[in-house]
């Protein structure tokens, strides 16, 4: 039995090898080469509002809790999906998306730690990709936000023989056109962040974000870009309306406290003028006989407090309007800081984007070209064994036909090719049944591609 296995292994290798040299013969020698793509039977239609990522064992999150350094760095979700944090100690991330994660740990903090805590909780980098089958180098790979099955076969080296022009070539189309498709998505994330350090140099109460669906294709990246974008503004915004609104608290105690002692001064003032007048009658009376010189004294030491007074008043008033002054500073610092710094993320986008005016152009240049050397006009026709991806869903793992254009997602496993020989045939009365079979299931919706 093992030994007919084994044969029947040996043939199939046999065949799909003879096919992969007529198909590089076929393109050397000049003759028209027919490229297919498989197309799956399970690809669901486009969804509208692609769901949020959850985290999983294996992402490593970058948590900046504002004015708290201790409290922020780089976390490594573990396999038992918890997050080892700083004075919080073990917080449970897994299956959580990034927004709850913030909100999570924000409440946490705000329990008898800190006060109004303000926590940004970005992916600093996402667990593996594993490429296994027909490629030149399978293993493990880091996973990049919007990479495409396409662009995971470049990294493997392509498919097909490792020997051989063709191949080299092919590889060289696969790494060309992701190279486009990643540059596209930093166009779009520029272009986004644009929008939005506009709003806030203008003030705008919320982002006009432009239509990004035809420079970013992939769904759930484009609305974690912009969830993002939105999510910072927020957080910047109530930041620095909360830090002038505790400067703005200051100013009426310290403008009651200026009218208080300027109140003050003036009831000084008219005790002095009434003392004045006494000091006046009492002189009269001193030169007439009339008055002790007992009594005069008396009188003008209580000239004498008054004066004190009205000059201990007058320092107190000058240290109230000076405080006044300096909060009056500091809010108007705080507004001037906020704006430089808009302005200065403002000039660093915009030569991003003019770099990648230069850069994206020679990129598309450079695909073109390599389409056409091996006799196609889109990667779409680009010649492939069946390709399968197993993801780990909520319900486990779930394997299914792909594309080359469909999106991966952190821990997916990409397979080219059959890893193992085909089994015997099921029996008649134990085949599934063939609309089973071809509907569409609901995971298979995030492998398809947004096309425009």
């Amino acid at each position: 039995m093992l030994i007919g296995l084994r044969s029947q292994h040996a043939g199939s290798v046999m065949r799909m090898t003879s096919v992969f040299r007529r198909i590089a013969a076929a393109s050397l020698v000049g003759l028209p080469l027919v490229i297919i793509t498989p197309v799956s039977a399970q690809t669901p239609p486009p969804s509208s509002d692609p769901p949020a990522y959850r985290l999983m064992a294996g992402d490593k999150i970058s948590i900046v809790v504002t004015g708290q350094p201790e409290m922020s760095g780089d976390f490594l979700i573990d396999q038992a999906g918890v997050l080892h944090l700083p004075i919080l100690g073990d917080v449970p991330a897994a299956n959580l998306p990034q927004g709850e994660l913030q909100t999570k740990i924000a409440r946490a903090l705000a329990n008898g730690f800190l006060r109004n805590p303000t926590v940004s909780v970005q992916i600093a980098e996402y667990r593996p990709i594993h490429i296994l089958g027909l490629v030149r180098q399978p293993g493990a790979y880091p996973y990049r936000p919007g990479i495409s099955v396409l662009g995971a076969l470049a990294q493997a080296g392509g498919i097909g023989a490792s020997d051989g022009r063709q191949g080299s070539i092919i590889g060289d189309m696969l790494q060309a056109d992701e190279r486009v498709r990643l540059l596209e998505t930093n166009r779009g994330a520029l272009l986004a962040r644009r929008a939005r350090l506009v709003a806030q140099q203008t003030g705008a109460a919320k982002i006009e974000f432009p239509d990004l669906r035809s420079v970013i294709t992939d769904g759930n990246r484009l609305t974690q870009i912009l969830d993002s974008e939105t999510q910072l503004f927020g957080s910047e915004r109530e930041s620095q309306q909360r830090e002038t609104e505790l400067l703005q608290q200051q100013i009426p105690r310290l403008v009651a406290e200026a009218e208080s002692l300027q109140r003050q001064k003036e009831g000084e003032e008219k005790q002095r003028q009434l003392n004045n007048q006494l000091v006046t009658d009492y002189e009269q009376l001193l030169k007439g006989g009339l008055a002790r010189k007992a009594t005069y004294i008396e009188v003008k030491r209580e000239e004498a407090r008054i004066d004190g007074n009205i000059a201990r008043i007058d320092s107190e008033k000058l240290r109230a309007d000076l405080a006044l002054g300096e909060v009056n500073f500091k809010i108007a610092e705080l507004a001037n800081s906020y704006r430089r710094r808009m302005i200065t993320e403002l000039q660093e986008t915009d030569r991003a984007l003019l770099e990648l005016s230069v850069t994206l152009p020679a990129a598309l240049r450079a695909r073109t070209v390599r389409s056409q050397q091996i006799g196609m006009l889109s990667s779409e026709e680009a010649s492939q064994p069946t390709i399968t991806l197993t993801r780990l869903t909520s319900k486990g793992n779930v394997k299914f036909e792909t594309s080359l254009e469909a999106v991966m997602q952190p821990g997916d496993i990409l397979q080219v090719g059959d890893l193992f020989p085909a089994a015997d045939p099921l029996p008649t009365d134990v085949r599934p049944d063939k609309k089973a079979a071809n509907a569409t299931p609901a995971y298979a919706e995030a492998a398809k591609p947004t096309l425009q």
